[in-house]
């Protein structure tokens, strides 16, 4: 009989598949919410994914690669940053444009920007009610057609507006608060992300820059209508910590930290670059939270700090030959003074 032919593994296959594996949870924890409904459109998302790489593998002189789960991976992330009660043709659109951008640059490991993050982007422009409004929990939603029930907007439309939402820190944490399917729970992502973090896949060279600037833009520049314009850092602490909560534990700003910042592909190599990149991440997560009516604030972060990466490390790159070359410079000085 002649042998197979061993298929060898994309160098992310490892990358993908956990992130696959930890976007089960978060799907679960939904599904205790608000039914079934999460689930179908978590396999709906994965379906569409695969009969997308089906269609444009082709177009690279290729089929369909099996080893390559970077589109599923990207679906996931779609259906997790979204409401349980979106309907299934936003979902279907915004996958096929993650799909479409990751091959419209060569396939896996040549896009620039994130195509998960994309696809929220076009699919949260083209229809904002539906993507950024959610139910709330404890309802249970229909499998199938439109969801009637009631919407409400996400909590980081209270921040925007200088309000405190009023979930408890209790619900924040176990999800019991009206957000996107895997956005709510924050014991569960955090928990996912230590995962991540023992194998691997997150940079703390990245993440610790954009945690960082996250929280202490807020903490320097708070907006709440119950504070003045300008006060020091040291002065109202209570509700200073009471808006780092909801910023940190509510939205997409823990989520995009652990789940969507260390994309292999988009992310920075050298470790200069990479603190650049997430400090520039954490700023423009910030600004966008506070001035932009969409809650996918770092996904937008994305889209802008996605075109930087390959010019930080060239940056580096040249900035390290530099001190070397000054370095053997004054090595050689030295030896010759000693002769």
């Amino acid at each position: 009989m002649p042998k197979r032919m061993k298929v060898e593994r994309s160098p992310n296959y490892s990358y993908y598949s956990d992130i696959l594996w930890c976007s089960l949870p978060l799907v679960g924890m939904s599904c205790y919410f608000y039914g079934l409904r999460p689930v179908l459109l978590f396999l709906t998302a994965l379906l569409t994914a695969y009969l997308c790489d089906c269609a444009l593998a082709p177009l690279h002189g290729t089929g369909y690669q099996s080893h390559e789960p970077s589109s599923e991976c990207f679906a996931a992330l779609i259906v997790l940053m979204m409401p349980a009660s979106i309907s299934y043709p936003i979902v279907i659109a915004a996958v096929i444009v993650a799909v479409l951008v990751k091959e419209a640059f060569g396939g896996e490991g040549h896009y620039p920007f994130h195509p998960a993050a994309v696809g929220v982007v076009v699919a949260g422009i083209s229809w904002p009610k539906n993507v950024f409004s959610y139910p709330v929990p404890g309802t249970q939603l229909p499998l199938f057609g439109e969801v009637n029930t009631t919407l409400v907007e996400g909590m980081n439309a209270t921040l925007r507006d200088g309000g405190l939402p009023s979930a408890s820190t209790m619900n924040l944490l176990t999800g019991n608060v009206s957000a996107a399917v895997g956005t709510s729970a924050a014991l569960v992502l955090m928990a996912c992300g230590l995962f991540l973090l023992v194998r691997g896949r997150i940079s703390p060279l990245v993440v610790i820059p954009f945690f960082a600037f996250v929280i202490a833009l807020p903490w320097l520049f708070p907006n709440l209508n119950e504070l003045p314009t300008f006060s020091l850092p040291w002065e109202y602490i209570r509700q200073r910590v009471y808006l780092e909560k909801y910023i940190v534990l509510s939205g997409t700003a823990l989520f995009g930290g652990l789940f969507l910042i260390c994309e292999p592909v988009t992310m920075p190599d050298r470790p200069m670059s990479r603190i650049v990149y997430g400090t520039m991440l954490g700023i423009m997560t910030h600004v966008f939270r506070t001035f932009s009516p969409y809650e996918c604030a770092v996904c937008c972060a994305l889209l802008i700090a996605g075109a930087i990466p390959e010019w930080l490390d060239l940056i580096s790159h040249r900035t390290e030959r530099i001190r070397f070359m000054r370095e053997e410079e004054q090595r050689l000085a030295n030896a010759a003074k000693t002769e």
